[in-house]
């Protein structure tokens, strides 16, 4: 059997590597009420460089918290990046995000029973920005969910 090794997927991830501070908008869902939030992130490399991990935390002006610990990796057969979520609203990962770069921009797709939620990640230098939009229930259309634009902290 052939291990993975590390290819372009996990390399353009490197990019994250980093601790951001930044503010977020956020519309109306199922689970809280629109907000504007600031947030920190912190990527890590991790497993030899295999995957990144993310520590997140958000807060909301109302001083609710939500966290979140991701793993950003690739997947050997296909090259994708995929993205496995925790959260503080404790629904599991049924399955990863799956997606990839165009040019500097990272968009992941991730389909559960409540709906389907694209990201699209974008860090460049000293910026990142993430922005959300999500597919609920049969309604066919996406809807802007997050917009954020976070800061290298050091810069």
């Amino acid at each position: 059997m052939d291990m993975p090794r590390l290819g372009p997927a996990h390399e353009a991830l490197k990019a994250f590597v980093g601790e951001w501070t930044g503010t977020e908008e956020l519309a109306a869902s199922p689970w809280a009420p629109a907000a504007t939030a600031s947030a920190e992130c912190e990527y890590l490399l991790a497993l030899n460089g295999f995957a990144v991990v993310q520590h997140y935390r958000q807060r909301r002006e109302d001083g609710s918290e939500f966290l979140g610990h991701n793993v950003f990796t690739a997947d050997p057969a296909t090259g994708e990046t995929l993205w496995y979520g925790f959260d503080s609203y404790g629904f599991p990962p049924e399955s990863p995000a799956r997606g990839g770069w165009t040019g500097a921009t990272l968009t992941l797709e991730k389909q559960t029973a409540r709906g389907v939620a694209r990201h699209r990640l974008t860090p460049e230098g000293g910026t990142l920005t993430h922005e959300i939009d999500v597919r609920m229930g049969e309604n066919p259309a996406y809807s802007p969910f997050l917009r954020a634009r976070y800061t290298r902290k050091g810069q």
